[in-house]
């Protein structure tokens, strides 16, 4: 007897289903994307029990007649591609045929579509078996219900989220649509109550940042940067926006390839490469990148969600890193050092702070740059102008400066000692320098040059302090005077209003306002209340603690928010710190249980020798 043998075809629908429709959320993306390749103007989504229940998706796109209607719901059936040459150059969202046939095969669906308004036909699906087939009444475009999602599939239904988490990651994918197509109208209502509301923004870059507005807020949309556009010779398009630094408090990274939302991790990689480039930073920004290719350079059609793409050109993810390393500079409001004179004479020496600069004088060689002399500023005093006029300008071959090479920003000798062994409560000879480029603290030791990263360092800190509180019994909280109002998109609301309950014991009180606004009430004493609302911001956007297990978001806040998110709220690179404020940082993180590592393994205090020193200047 053979062993192996067909499947019914009944099995072979459920079994490709599952790899379609994974949850709600699947359901949602594939028929989104049905609506917007029929040309939608306006999207609506509605949702009971996160879409367990009931999804109803309409549009009022292209519809379609009795026969489209019924053949629509038969595997690898489709409209957009008819051969293999098609499949080379997809230009639709979708193009597989597979998504209703697999959303029927697990779930009670209706459909009602009409091409024409009033002339329209209604499907009855229940399991993948057409039950009914009748005229009915509807204006242009298509409606589909899916009801009882899995019902017939009890294994893969026990595998579903709280209605409330699946709620939110449909909330997500409609989010992410309607950032990819700004011109289109999108709303999205959970039992009855709208939870996200566009109106049509345009196709525009201003019309992209109009979107970016409605879902996240107009002050969000304002600390964005716009991408250099960069349009090719063969109609590559790459645009989009970063954010400022302010913006890096969650994964608010959308990427779109032909409007397509993707997680392609190339693409990300590139992103975070420049970065950390370009910054010097591990906190990344926000992105909304936007890149239009050729369909023929893309090839879609690598993962079973459409959720990743690959590039027949490959230097195509170098280019895109070009324009994010430069999005990020005008992030940052940077711009090149103008190394050259004006009119393109010899290159221009260094400014040495307490030299004073150099001033051009007009020759008839040519320009040339002569010293002038100028006092060098103390700590807390304004620098003097380098390029002000001169009273009494130097000799016309006067190549040599005239007065001191520099003056110290912070005079180290009348700096008190600090003590950095503070566990052991022993003073020891150590002599605050300053600071290096608002990044490294420079201490001065008995046997060598420290370097104290003040960014890890803080982070250090933090998260000593949030790991003692939160691992206290009942840890002390503080109530707001003001509570303060957190700017949030539809989803990352939802997902802190789900956690306040798990947020109270931990000393975080949130309270919900009037229109969904959602206001952060009280904090942990430990806390400022800036630090305490960055975290609250963070765990909104990041999505940790997802879990519905007792206690698991107290673990959470003790692991992942006191180590990645005190990392954030620490104080960041190229800030400028007063001599005070060092001291008392560098008093603390020597006081700590282990302050040579931030949470995350990397160093914190870095040590040159005296040995080390003089073998580098040759003198052993």
């Amino acid at each position: 007897m053979a062993t192996i043998h067909h499947l019914p075809d009944r099995l072979i629908s459920q079994i490709a289903a599952g790899e379609v429709v994974e949850r709600p959320s699947s359901v949602v993306k594939e028929l989104v994307e049905n609506s917007l390749d029929a040309g939608a103007g306006e999207v609506r989504v509605e949702l009971e029990a996160g879409g367990r229940q009931r999804i109803l998706v309409a549009d009022d796109g292209g519809g379609m007649d009795r026969d489209d209607a019924l053949l629509a719901f038969d595997r690898h059936a489709t409209s957009k591609i008819a051969s293999f040459d098609d499949l080379e150059s997809v230009g639709t969202l979708g193009f597989r045929g597979e998504a209703l046939a697999a959303i029927a095969a697990v779930s009670r669906v209706e459909l009602t579509t009409a091409r024409e308004s009033g002339d329209g036909t209604r499907v009855r699906i229940e399991g993948g078996r057409i039950r009914s087939a009748e005229p009915a009444a509807r204006a242009r475009g298509t409606t589909i219900e899916v009801a009882s999602l899995f019902w017939n599939v009890p294994a893969r239904r026990k595998f579903l989220k709280a209605p409330a988490t699946e709620l939110r990651r449909a909330l997500e994918v409609v989010e992410g649509y309607a950032l990819a197509r700004p011109e289109v109208r999108f709303s999205l209502l959970s039992e009855g109550r709208a939870l996200l509301e566009t109106l049509p923004a345009g196709a525009d870059p201003e019309g992209a940042r109009r979107r970016i507005g409605q879902i996240f807020g107009t002050a969000f949309a304002e600390q964005l940067a716009a991408l250099p556009l960069r349009v090719g010779t063969e109609g590559e398009r790459i645009s989009g926006f970063v954010g400022r630094p302010e913006t890096a408090r969650g994964k608010r990274l959308f990427v779109f390839v032909n409007r397509r939302l993707l997680k392609d991790r190339n693409l990300l990689s590139a992103f975070y490469r420049a970065v950390r480039e370009e910054w010097r930073s591990e906190d990344f920004p926000a992105l909304f990148l936007f890149l239009d290719v050729p369909p023929e350079e893309v090839d879609v059609n690598v993962h079973p969600q459409k959720a990743e793409v690959r590039f027949r050109d490959s230097r195509l993810v170098d280019r895109v890193g070009e324009v994010l390393r430069a999005g990020l500079s005008l992030a940052r409001g940077e711009e090149p050092a103008p190394l050259r004179s004006p009119r393109g004479g010899p290159s221009m020496p260094f400014a040495w702070q307490g030299l004073g600069g150099w001033e051009p004088r007009r020759q008839e060689q040519g320009d040339v740059w002569e010293v002038r002399e100028a006092p060098g500023p103390v700590y807390g005093e304004e620098a003097a102008d380098p390029f002000a006029p001169v009273s009494s300008p130097a000799p016309a071959d006067s190549r040599m400066p005239m007065g001191r090479l520099a003056t110290a920003a912070l005079a180290p000798l009348e700096r008190p000692m600090v003590p950095l062994s503070g566990r052991s409560g022993e003073v020891r000879p150590f002599r605050l320098l300053g600071q290096y480029k608002g990044t490294l603290i420079l201490v001065e030791g008995p046997d060598g040059l420290y370097l104290v990263d003040q960014h890890v360092a803080h982070e250090r800190i933090l998260y000593e302090r949030l790991r003692r509180e939160l691992a206290s019994a009942k840890p002390a909280s503080q109530r707001l005077l003001s509570p303060v109002l957190l700017d949030l998109a539809p989803a990352e609301r939802l997902r802190l209003a789900g956690l306040a309950d798990e947020l109270e014991p931990v000393g975080f009180g949130l309270a919900e306002l009037s229109g969904g606004t959602l206001a952060l009430t009280a904090i942990p004493a430990v806390l400022s209340a800036e630090e305490g609302e960055k975290l609250v911001l963070s765990l909104a956007a990041s999505g940790v603690a997802d879990s519905s297990e007792p206690g698991a978001l107290a673990r959470e806040l003790l692991e992942a928010l006191a180590a990645s998110l005190a990392c954030k709220a620490a104080v960041k690179m190229h800030h400028p710190l007063r001599p005070a404020e060092m001291e008392a940082l560098l008093t603390e993180l020597f006081a700590a249980e282990q302050p040579y590592a931030c949470p995350h393994g990397r160093p914190i205090v870095l040590t040159m020798t005296d040995a080390d020193l003089e073998r580098r200047f040759g003198r052993r």
